[in-house]
């Protein structure tokens, strides 16, 4: 395509309130996915040369009609998230009786939103005043430690989170049928994800052991989010090392935390470091409510470890 053809694109798309992203949105999931190195399926999957692919990539060419679909289906992603890099859509005005509908809908829940602040300030001030004695006893019980709640709460102000389970049985609960039910971090995930949080899974264990649950996972996701915005944010991976226990560490936001969660971001504050990461060791058993957390002089080489094994994991 000339120059004069490509500005003809750019233009309609602009004048749609769209800019066209092909670039680098090809480029983001070629690096997402792992083919930075070894671009050989996507040539293959679309029957071009190395030089085509690059074009693409650096927006000197376009590809066809044909080709942008097989790039879509190769990535599993929507045509217009491939185009503009994020998807994309148009409002539908059903008349008067659905605006008012959505009118009362929408009353309903900012009611709904002011009685859930009202209880929660009133579950601060309550919890504001135990008493100091009885406090200090419970937390002296749980030196460093964390329970699930804890950690619930801790994720819903996560910015970017590096997790490696054992398995995804807190995010998504396999049924005897086939079918699957949101574990308990499941709908934490989904909100982050809306907001932008990204995620990173790390998965120990042999090809294929874990597709079936991720893609249940992201199933039960998409379902909430858009499906976009799961590939988008939230990338799984698969490391062949032995991993005897699995951890995670957030990076949190600490002035978003402080605000809404005081008395946790008190309780948590001498092992979040100076550039608000908090991690923790998943506990080995079934056991027990708790986890582990890291203490601040070791998160580095806890991050270390984790990107060392990404660096050399797989996909699923």
């Amino acid at each position: 395509m000339d120059t004069a053809g490509r500005d003809l694109q750019v233009r309609e798309a602009e004048v749609k309130g769209h800019e066209i992203k092909l670039g680098d949105t090809l480029s983001y999931l070629i690096e997402r996915e792992g083919y930075s190195r070894n671009r050989r399926p996507i040539l293959d999957a679309l029957g071009i040369s190395p030089a085509a692919l690059s074009q693409y990539t650096r927006d000197q060419s376009r590809p066809s009609l044909q080709n942008l679909v097989a790039l879509a289906a190769f990535f599993n992603v929507t045509l217009d998230y491939l185009v503009y890099g994020e998807p994309t859509g148009t409002a539908v005005d059903h008349g008067p009786l659905a605006r008012y509908v959505e009118h009362a809908l929408n009353d309903i829940q900012a009611k709904a939103s002011r009685h859930s602040d009202l209880v929660a300030r009133l579950g601060r001030l309550l919890a504001e005043g135990i008493d100091a004695t009885a406090t200090r006893l419970e937390t002296s019980a749980g030196a460093g430690l964390v329970l699930d709640d804890e950690i619930q709460r801790l994720e819903r102000h996560c910015v970017h989170a590096d997790i490696m389970p054992l398995n995804l049985a807190f995010n998504v609960i396999s049924m005897d049928d086939g079918d699957a039910a949101p574990g308990q971090f499941l709908q934490v995930v989904a909100e982050n994800l809306g907001k932008g949080c990204t995620y990173r899974f790390l998965l120990p264990g042999r090809p294929g052991e874990h597709t079936d649950v991720v893609n249940r996972f992201e199933s039960l996701l998409s379902k909430r989010i858009g499906r976009d915005y799961v590939r988008q944010n939230c990338v799984f991976r698969r490391t062949d090392q032995p991993v005897l226990a699995g951890a995670a560490i957030y990076r949190l936001d600490l002035e978003g935390l402080n605000a809404q969660e005081p008395m946790l971001y008190e309780q948590f504050s001498s092992y979040v470091d100076e550039e608000g990461r908090l991690g923790y060791v998943v506990r080995p058993n079934n056991e027990s409510n708790a986890d582990m957390l890291v203490s601040r002089a070791q998160l580095g080489r806890v991050e270390e470890a984790f990107e060392t094994l990404w660096a050399g994991a797989g996909r699923l």
